[in-house]
């Protein structure tokens, strides 16, 4: 996959695309909906591209820092993983927010990226003030002879999937959340040395650091699985920083791995959390701990039988 921000995305060219366009925080079901849209039109010859955003619009135009479910790291990783072509980051600038919806169709998607066809939300708003709406999106596309496709919103459990529903529910109702991805929330970051506890008691773990501008659900252990080398292994994770263990720490996820042995040090990985087990909590001693692992890991199995 082509990746391109900043002011490679400005400079960036190309012919042929069929563009989903949207701030894909999340990449949650509604999303892939449209992602659904460009494979389809790359079997027809299109080149399937993501426009989207380095910076979420609210934060250049509030100048507040948003935390985001997915980091720039894992959005690449992912965009890839489920088979784009293109992503295409471009930079919000405040120049950005001034271009009228005319200008950002005929510059940008006609002129500079070959647009033939056009996926986007049914709620999709674009160019300044966000004056631009589908029906005018609708009608640039005849004018520019490109296809406009407007994909309804989904709903799950009497609710209609959005980012900003998983941002609030991460936390909270982290299964429904989870429901709403269509996949399992996940860390795509790379296992660095903790304080090595894990083998002295038993359960080796690994370690990755949670970068601060990424939004994760309560503090706590969760059954989880670890994708290595194209295999999954189920693990037991705990996110936070680690109150049993003096000093302080930086929020990151450690995992205990079930049935896996070998040096993972360096490697960068993708860990799914799957369904919450317990708050975090500081245990009185390391015997405590370890037996807390060990109940873990009963829960989880018990739970997946029955789920079976």
């Amino acid at each position: 996959m082509i990746y391109l921000s900043g002011e490679e995305a400005k400079k960036f060219h190309t012919s042929k695309t069929a563009i989903a366009l949207g701030k894909f925080d999340g990449i949650h079901l509604g999303h892939q909906l449209l992602l659904d849209g460009l494979r389809q039109e790359h079997k027809k010859g299109l080149q399937s591209l993501v426009f989207t955003f380095g910076s979420a619009p609210n934060d250049v135009i509030k100048g507040a820092q948003q935390k985001t479910i997915y980091t720039r790291e894992e959005k690449v990783y992912y965009f890839s993983k489920l088979g784009m072509d293109i992503l295409l980051e471009y930079p919000f600038t405040k120049e950005f927010a001034s271009l009228t919806p005319e200008d950002f169709v005929a510059e940008l998607l006609v002129k500079q990226l070959g647009v033939h066809s056009v996926y986007v939300g049914s709620d999709y708003h674009f160019g300044r003030g966000r004056s631009g709406n589908v029906a005018l999106l609708k009608s640039l596309g005849e004018q520019y002879h490109f296809d406009v496709n407007v994909i309804n919103k989904k709903t799950i459990y009497g609710k209609i999937i959005s980012s900003t529903t998983i941002r609030d529910m991460l936390e909270s109702h982290f299964s429904t959340a989870n429901d709403m991805l269509g996949s399992p929330y996940f860390v795509y970051g790379t296992v660095v040395h903790g304080n090595h506890l894990g083998h002295t008691i038993g359960f080796p773990t690994i370690n990755q650091v949670i970068p601060n501008e990424k939004l994760t659900p309560a503090f706590g252990a969760y059954a989880s699985r670890v994708l290595i080398d194209g295999c999954y292994y189920k693990g037991i994770s705990n996110l936070g920083n680690k109150p049993t263990i003096k000093g302080n720490h930086q929020v990151g996820l450690e995992t205990y791995i079930l049935d896996y042995q070998g040096d993972l040090y360096g490697k960068t990985l993708q860990t799914e959390l799957l369904f919450f087990l317990r708050p975090e909590e500081k245990f009185p001693s390391i015997d405590a701990l370890k037996k807390q692992i060990q109940d873990d890991i009963a829960i989880m199995l018990e739970q997946e039988a029955f789920e079976k």
